[in-house]
């Protein structure tokens, strides 16, 4: 009787825990559609998360390389494009105009310039059925002609939905249904030394496959410059083979996920010679929701001029060892001014999460929008405080009113020349203490004359300095039309960087 019971008693335990079973699993698959229902809004596909799940509990008799591969390339393989890009450049005026005149048989005259037609190649990642194609800002920027081709030789007009420089990240969309779908993982999960394959169309290779490991994380190599300082270099290095014509396909985790967007290489030839950069696709995936949702992308700033910790910083402010972000200088008007953050501190954490590098600082706060809150973890004094940041817009940071704005940014019709003032990073980058960017040139003014161009920093009027757009406009005005003034004028050419004088006639 007694073994009965304890017969109908085991029974009955089973049951319950067969129902209480049933009931997690049925909550887990509830939580995980809720989780779903609340991104639906975003065009694109997410990983299911959790590191290198996919293969992280397989023992050593249970991996094989190979088929991960194979199949892993089977599933992201046909999301990645071609990207045909065209720039229509017009000449000055036809080379052969006063050789053929004569004839008679010249078929654009001096006044008619023919046009030039600029073909380059990149790659792009499918992240939605409809056709909305994520790449790299400096693949479609100016461009006059986007084509993308499909792994199937299918090939459609693109147009460029919105674009970013800071963050090199573009959006382009093709007319399209039911196109096959890049998952994006989560780039905050990729660890230095895990497997990855890079997918693009290198040197008109179209869906070319390499593979390789991540080699470092958080690396800025200096390469988004723009005049405000605000590029975003936080890139994932990896040795997969990355050549010109990758730039915005997608490198690929061994679970099939985008975990970066190719972007760049380390090259002194041009051509990959062992190290190539992506951005990380939680960066590229900030950007895609700013611009669904607002057309641009929507940055948070601090409002802070930052640099790395030395050892002797460190030294000084009482560290155990070089950690942190230091604040060099705090500017007016800004969120970091209003929460009461000085110059002098140093910036450990964001969120919780060390920052040890003025990169992990820029993009930690690039992925908060303005209006946002973050805590910071300040070390001051020889000790660690606690700051909350509402962050701010650009324009907010920076305490311009809307005249000083337009001031900054005023063309000079007479010259032909429009200025603007620059950040301190940008300058020091050029060696300069001050110095105004020259943002365009037009064609056959007083500044096109003088040689002036694009990207040229202003640094000396008649050998005083020009520290701001309202100065060079001020000491301007003490010239009369006609005066010519003699400018320092320092650019960068590839690596070098040069000074040349430039005389300027006002008119």
């Amino acid at each position: 009787m007694s073994r009965i019971k304890n017969s109908l008693a085991l029974i009955l335990g089973l049951i319950s825990i067969g129902v209480i079973i049933g009931v997690v699993l049925t909550t887990g698959f509830n939580i995980d559609a809720k989780s779903h229902a609340e991104v639906a809004d975003k065009i694109y596909t997410e990983g299911s998360g959790g590191n290198n799940a996919a293969y992280g509990s397989l023992d050593a008799g249970q991996f094989n390389p190979n088929s991960m591969f194979v199949e892993m390339v089977k599933k992201v393989r046909p999301s990645i494009v071609s990207i045909y890009t065209t720039k229509k450049v017009k000449m000055k005026k036809n080379p052969f105009y006063f050789f053929f005149r004569d004839f008679g048989e010249m078929p654009n005259d001096e006044n008619h310039p023919p046009e030039l037609r600029q073909q380059g190649l990149g790659s792009g990642i499918i992240i939605s059925k409809d056709g909305y194609i994520l790449t790299n800002y400096h693949v479609v920027a100016d461009m006059d002609e986007l084509k993308v081709k499909l792994v199937d030789e299918r090939e459609f007009e693109a147009k460029v939905i919105g674009m970013d420089k800071s963050t090199e990240v573009a959006l382009i969309k093709i007319e399209a249904d039911d196109l096959p779908v890049a998952l994006l993982g989560n780039s905050d999960e990729v660890q230095i030394g895990e497997w990855v394959m890079a997918i693009g169309s290198p040197l008109y290779l179209t869906s070319t496959v390499t593979a390789g490991i991540v080699s470092a994380l958080g690396r800025d190599i200096n390469i988004i410059r723009d005049e405000t300082g605000s590029g975003i270099e936080n890139f994932i290095q990896t040795d997969a083979a990355i050549n010109p014509g990758n730039s915005g396909g997608a490198l690929v985790n061994l679970k099939g996920e985008v975990i970066g967007i190719n972007t760049a290489i380390a090259t002194e030839t041009g051509a990959y010679i062992g190290y190539g950069f992506a951005v990380p696709i939680n960066i590229a995936k900030r950007v895609v929701d700013d611009i669904q949702k607002y057309g641009e992308f929507r940055r948070g700033y601090l409002g802070v001029r930052i640099e790395a910790v030395t050892p002797v910083i460190a030294k000084y402010a009482g560290l155990d060892r070089p950690r942190g972000v230091h604040i060099a200088s705090v500017m007016e008007n800004s969120a970091a001014e209003e929460a009461g953050l000085q110059k002098g501190d140093i910036v450990l954490k964001v969120d919780g999460k060390e920052v040890d590098k003025p990169n992990e600082l820029q993009a930690a706060i690039a992925l908060h929008r303005p209006g946002d809150k973050v805590q910071l973890g300040i070390w001051r004094d020889k000790e660690e405080k606690e700051f909350t940041v509402t962050l701010r817009a650009m324009d907010e940071e920076t305490g311009e009113t809307t005249a000083k704005k337009e001031k900054e940014k005023k063309d000079l019709p007479e010259l032909g020349l429009r200025v603007r003032d620059v950040s301190d990073k940008f300058l020091q980058d050029l060696d300069l203490d001050y110095g105004i960017l020259v943002i365009s040139v037009e064609r056959y003014s007083a500044a096109d004359e003088a040689r002036l161009a694009k990207g040229d920093v202003i640094y000396e009027l008649e050998g005083k300095p020009v520290k701001s757009v309202d100065e060079f406009y001020d000491m301007l005005d003490s010239y009369s039309k006609g005066d010519v003034v003699r400018l320092s004028v320092r650019s960068r050419i590839r690596r070098e960087v040069l000074d040349r004088l430039a005389y300027l006639e006002l008119k």
